[in-house]
């Protein structure tokens, strides 16, 4: 469900629909895959998230990505 490239994170159409399973009202697709690079401090850099998509959801589904590339935990959604 999430591919490690780096400091980007890739997450697959099966982790959308599993993240959205958790988040009720995500305007996150399971259509597609999203993914998102942080630099070196954690900070978010850049996303392929269209604007349509973007809200709390997506947010959130960075910082469980920052918290599994930096911190090393997998986000509950994760099977």
């Amino acid at each position: 469900m999430l591919n490690t490239q780096g400091r980007k994170i890739i997450v697959s159409r099966a982790g959308v629909a599993a993240f959205n399973a958790t988040w009720p009202c995500s305007t996150l697709r399971p259509t597609r895959a999203y993914w998102f690079e942080f630099d070196a401090g954690g900070d978010l850099i850049d996303t392929d998230c269209p604007e349509q998509d973007d809200g709390p959801a997506a947010s959130a589904m960075a910082d469980d990505c920052r918290a599994y590339l930096f911190d090393g935990m997998p986000p509950s959604w994760v099977a």
